[in-house]
C-alpha cells in the first residue's frame, strides 16, 4: 500500500467516524450552557437578607437580597456555562441567596453575585449558571433597577 493510498483510506475512515460523531465535541458541551425552564414565579423567599464574601477581605454587611432584586436577576439574566463564571469569579465579590417557589410548585435556589452580575440557580441538585449585564451591583442600596444600565467596566 502506498502512501497516497494509506493516506486516502484514512481520510475516509475518518469521515466515517466523524459521521457517528457529535456535533460537538466533548469538550464543547462542556463550555455549552445548561438551562432550567424558569416560568412564572409565585413567591420570592429571603431567609437572611445580608450577602455573605467569597473571601475574607469582602465587606458585604452593607449589601441585601431582596425579592425585587431576585426578580430583576432573573427577568434579565442569561444563561451561561460554568467556564466563564470560573474565570469571573472575584473571591472578594459578595453573595446573597434566596428561594423561589414557582407557580408549577418547583423550588429553586437563586444565588446572586454582587460586583460581578453573575449568578446560579439549584435545583434538584443541579446548579445552572446566569449571567445578567445589567445586574452590577445589585445588591447595593442605591442600584437602578435599569435592565439598560451598562455593566461595569
Amino acid at each position: 500500500m502506498t502512501i497516497k493510498h494509506f493516506l486516502a483510506s484514512a481520510l475516509f475512515a475518518g469521515a466515517g467516524i466523524a459521521s457517528f460523531a457529535s456535533p460537538t465535541s466533548d469538550f464543547d458541551k462542556t463550555l455549552q450552557p445548561k438551562k432550567y425552564r424558569l416560568g412564572p414565579i409565585k413567591s420570592v423567599v429571603v431567609q437572611d437578607r445580608t450577602a455573605k464574601g467569597f473571601g475574607a477581605e469582602a465587606d458585604c454587611g452593607h449589601l441585601a437580597i431582596d425579592e425585587k432584586r431576585v426578580r430583576f436577576f432573573l427577568a434579565n439574566a442569561r444563561f451561561r456555562s460554568e467556564y466563564p463564571y470560573s474565570q469571573e469569579l472575584q473571591t472578594g465579590d459578595c453573595n446573597a441567596q434566596a428561594r423561589v417557589i414557582f407557580q408549577d410548585g418547583r423550588i429553586a435556589k437563586v444565588s446572586i453575585d454582587n460586583w460581578t452580575g453573575w449568578g446560579a440557580i439549584t435545583a434538584r441538585g443541579a446548579t445552572y449558571f446566569m449571567r445578567c449585564e445589567a445586574c452590577t451591583d445589585i445588591l447595593e442600596s442605591s442600584f437602578p433597577f435599569d435592565a439598560r444600565k451598562p455593566a461595569r467596566p
